[in-house]
């Protein structure tokens, strides 16, 4: 099939229109070029809207014909401006506050869009790399990615360079709660039983338990 046979394809725009269309392109593009394209890309090669393109990803990616791409982690970096300079004039208990506005919703829509494969993989993240310790932000991270909204991963992992600037500047980097492990597995159950109240409470909870103790020791 080639690149000018990709473009004439035509493919339906409203839910519930039959995917295997542009299913079988996807895989056949995937077998002819050893990978797939970036999403724009992939996108105007097919003549579809994104929208619909994303569509058929997350299908083909529930049935395992395509892996799920895991969150990039993305390491924090020293800055002049910006997050560095929000970070300078905050502190660990304001980013906390922060927090618990943010991410107990990001947990409520991910316990209703998460593929099987995002679940699958945080259930194998707090079996072994949490409980080991340092991979707690990678599921949240996670979390945040399964939400399904884009721009609020952005904001998310500005939050969190920020949590981890304002953390290391008093020391407080590794600090979390005794019961970290039950409440970050209480979050992904809530999500896997894709039940979105208890997915937002439990990630409520959890975040609570961090403030709880950073308001402790720093006051």
């Amino acid at each position: 099939m080639s690149k000018g046979a990709d473009q004439t394809v035509r493919f339906a725009d409203k839910d519930g229109d039959d995917l295997a269309p542009v299913t079988e392109a996807i895989l056949r593009i995937q077998a002819q070029d050893g990978s797939l394209p970036a999403e724009r890309a992939l996108a105007d090669r097919l003549n579809i809207k994104r929208h619909l393109l994303r569509r058929a990803l997350l299908a083909l990616r529930d049935r395992g014909a395509l892996p799920t791409p895991l969150p990039r982690p993305r390491r924090p970096q020293p800055t002049t401006g910006g997050a560095g300079g929000i970070a300078r004039d905050t502190n660990p208990v304001e980013v906390m506050e922060l927090r618990l506005m943010v991410e107990p919703p990001l947990a409520r829509l991910a316990a209703v869009r998460a593929t099987p494969n995002q679940i699958a993989q945080m259930r194998a993240l707090i079996e072994g790399g949490v409980r080991q310790g340092g991979s707690a932000a990678d599921l949240h991270r996670m979390i945040a990615a399964a939400s399904g909204n884009a721009l609020a991963r952005v904001i998310h992992d500005m939050i969190r360079t920020i949590d981890h600037e304002v953390r290391e500047s008093v020391h407080a980097a590794n600090l979390r709660p005794a019961n970290d492990a039950d409440e970050h597995r209480a979050i992904v159950e809530a999500i896997a039983g894709r039940d979105p109240e208890a997915a937002e409470a439990a990630m409520r909870v959890h975040l609570t338990s961090i403030h709880r103790v950073l308001s402790a020791i720093l006051g």
